[in-house]
């Protein structure tokens, strides 16, 4: 089918699947911060080492979304699509079937592969499937499975690796992988290769100053919150007793606060500025993040405190791109693309760290260095960025 017979006021089926990929995507990137209280005893290891599979899914991404994006520019973005979902489904496979945590470790180096080859394709491609007037509503589409992953995905991953274990899980996302593989393959066009950029251009936005400022407040600011993220089964043992089903709630509520934090970091950003939004968004989530001993102890305050965790943690991410695309004149739009590797950079980080903090002290101890980088976060935030927009 031609896209331009599809209807000018719906959009096509392609879309829904592609959406179907991201939700994968996003679940496969955050779950295993959920079954981490079952896949550390089951492979063996402690939780500190377990967490470094996170480390290693997300260190991959982020050096290999620019790297693919310019290897496969001259492929049609069915043909990239498809093999990326293949590779992400693979790599999920191994993991789900692997009983050593090295092998599992492969497991992962492959599904981020096929990630980080996908997510930036994805959003590409629902842009050229529709006129431009739903574009917009296109992009919402697969960024919604992207942020559905977090408010669903992760907790009934969560939920289902209490109740048959991690591999189901992980078979789990195997699964929506390849129904996602087999709808792109049978109903997305084929589409022409977009035009490309060179590798050296992608990373262009690193030579200018403000845009520079911008990736460090993303980066400090993802490292301090997936440091805990990565580590929330064990940090909140104290109100769950160890049980997946009261984790899977707690990861729920977060997911819920992550939902609305999007919604109205966009009111948001439109009414007060990037500056101002991104402030109150980072120096929310840092003060919640660093009373973790105090309300990882018992269900109420940690129900009230993952979701101010989530809707703070969710809505700095829509002032930094809009800080971003201000500065399109400096290459603002190839780095949004690079703070997108940037904020992966950042969970492989926070990862590392984080086991780091265990290995030497216990869970509430991760509130320490999350302080500290939510802190300097604001701090070059308030310094590097302009007051108002106009300025900027």
């Amino acid at each position: 089918m031609s896209i331009r017979q599809v209807p000018r006021s719906t959009l096509p089926p392609a879309l829904w699947i592609l959406a179907v990929g991201a939700f994968a995507i996003g679940t496969d990137a955050y779950v295993i911060a959920g079954v981490l209280p079952d896949l550390a005893p089951g492979l063996h290891v402690r939780a500190s080492t377990a967490g470094q599979l996170v480390t290693v899914f997300a260190a991959v991404y982020a050096v290999l979304a620019p790297v693919s994006a310019s290897l496969t520019g001259t492929l049609s973005r069915r043909t990239v699509l498809v093999g990326a979902l293949a590779t992400f489904t693979a790599g999920n496979a191994l993991t789900a079937t692997a009983h050593s945590y090295h092998l599992v470790l492969i497991g992962r180096i492959v599904a981020a592969a096929g990630a980080a080859t996908f997510t930036p394709q994805a959003s590409a491609t629902a842009s050229a499937l529709v006129p431009p007037e739903l574009r917009a509503r296109a992009l919402a589409v697969v960024i919604g499975g992207l942020t559905s992953a977090t408010a669903l995905g992760v907790p009934l991953g969560t939920l289902v690796s209490g109740v048959l274990g991690w591999r189901a899980t992980l078979w789990a996302v195997a699964g929506l992988g390849a129904a996602a593989l087999a709808g792109t393959a049978a109903w997305l066009p084929d589409l022409p290769a977009p035009t490309g950029h060179p590798f050296a251009e992608r990373l262009s936005g690193l030579r200018d100053r403000a845009v520079l400022v911008v990736l460090t407040v993303s980066l400090l600011t993802v490292t301090a919150e997936q440091l805990v993220y990565t580590y929330i089964g064990p940090a909140l043992t104290g109100a769950t007793a160890g049980h997946a089903g009261p984790l899977a709630g707690l990861l729920l509520v977060f997911g819920v606060g992550a939902v609305a934090g999007n919604a109205i970091a966009g009111i948001a950003t439109d009414r007060f500025g990037s500056r101002t939004t991104l402030l109150l968004a980072v120096g929310g989530m840092t003060t919640d993040l660093a009373l973790l001993p105090w309300w990882s102890h018992a269900m109420p305050s940690a129900t009230a405190a993952m979701f101010l965790w989530g809707l703070t943690g969710w809505m700095y991410v829509v002032p930094q791109q809009h800080r971003l695309l201000a500065l399109s004149r400096q290459g603002g739009q190839l780095a949004v693309a690079l703070n997108s590797s940037v904020l992966y950079l950042g969970i492989a980080v926070g990862g590392l760290l984080g086991g780091a903090v265990l290995t030497l002290a216990s869970p509430p101890w991760l509130a320490a260095p999350a302080l500290l980088l939510g802190t300097l976060a604001v701090a070059t935030a308030t310094v590097g960025y302009p007051r108002t927009e106009a300025e900027a």
